[in-house]
Formats: structure tokens, C-alpha cells, sequence
């Protein structure tokens, strides 16, 4: 028994932790020549007001430490939109029921129950649009588990993981 709780364990913890994130950039595109950046002036990100100013504040830091420079005349604008999507919880217990017999008939069932409620996803959107063309340059898509009652602390530290991570691929490598 203590062994199925120790395994249920790291599960539910690893499965935490998972951030989904996929990528899309115009490979035409040189991105060594942006070296400056701005907010896009009419973000709607969708966040509260606190929220959307932890996510600024991150982007800033991680940016920064990207080489980057925040300008009144930028390269780039980067943009946010954000979604949250309740589902079902994704964890669950494995059911199993069999039987043999003789003569070489084995009857099985199985199944899984669900482990917990509802689990709240957060799905946020990072644009770099370059300025002076005003196009779509990259993009990144990341979605990961959210707890909207979560405290201030707990919203930053999610905050930083999804940016590191939306930003973890940028520039792109050009494909040989």
C-alpha cells in the first residue's frame, strides 16, 4: 500500500510541473538584429491587473539577461494573450479486474477513476512583432497548470516559469 501512495506521489507531483509549450517564427528572418524592445502599447493580455504587471515584470528581468534593452524606440514589441481553460483532472487511478480459468479463458476489465476536481490550465501567447515591418516575427504558445487562488508569491514564481520557458527557444537555430 505504501508503495502505490509513493508512486501516486511523484506522479502528482511531476505532472505539476509540466509546461506544454510550442513554437512558430518566420525563418526568413534574422533575429540578431533586434536588440531592443517594448511592450505592445494596447496589450489586452487578459489578466488581472496584478497578474498582467508580475508578467511584465518577469518578461523585463528575463530579457534583460537575454541581452536585451527596453527602448522608446524598440526592434520589437512583444504582445501577450492569455486563455484559461478549466478541465477535468488529468490524474487518475488505474482499476483492474481479471479472472482465469481453465481451458484457457481469461475474462479482464479495467479503467480509471479521477483523481481531484476541476484543474485550471493557463494558456499564454508571447508575440514579437517587429516594428518597422509591424509583422508577426515569433511566437511561442505555453500552457501550464494555474492556480488563480494562489498567493502573490506563488503567481510570480509561475509567472517566471512560463516565460523562462516561452523565451528558452529564442532566438530559433537556423536549420542547416
Amino acid at each position: 500500500m505504501r508503495l502505490i501512495v509513493f508512486i501516486l506521489f511523484i506522479i502528482g507531483l511531476t505532472s505539476c510541473g509540466v509546461t506544454n509549450t510550442s513554437y512558430d517564427y518566420d525563418e526568413q528572418q534574422d533575429f540578431l538584429v533586434y536588440k531592443t524592445y517594448a511592450f505592445y502599447p494596447e496589450m489586452n493580455s487578459g489578466l488581472s491587473e496584478l497578474d498582467h504587471k508580475r508578467l511584465i515584470q518577469v518578461t523585463e528581468k528575463v530579457m534583460e539577461v537575454m541581452g536585451f534593452v527596453k527602448s522608446e524606440t524598440p526592434d520589437i514589441y512583444i504582445n501577450f494573450k492569455t486563455t484559461t481553460v478549466k478541465a477535468p483532472s488529468r490524474n487518475s487511478i488505474g482499476v483492474g479486474l481479471g479472472g482465469g480459468g481453465g481451458g484457457g479463458v481469461n475474462i479482464g476489465i479495467g479503467g480509471s477513476i479521477p483523481i481531484g476536481g476541476p484543474e485550471t490550465y493557463l494558456e499564454l501567447t508571447t508575440d514579437f512583432v517587429d516594428t518597422k515591418r509591424d509583422e508577426l516575427v515569433w511566437q511561442a504558445i505555453a500552457e501550464k497548470r494555474f492556480n488563480p487562488n494562489g498567493s502573490p508569491n506563488a503567481h510570480t514564481d509561475f509567472f517566471k516559469r512560463i516565460i523562462e520557458k516561452s523565451l528558452s527557444k529564442y532566438p530559433p537555430k537556423k536549420k542547416k
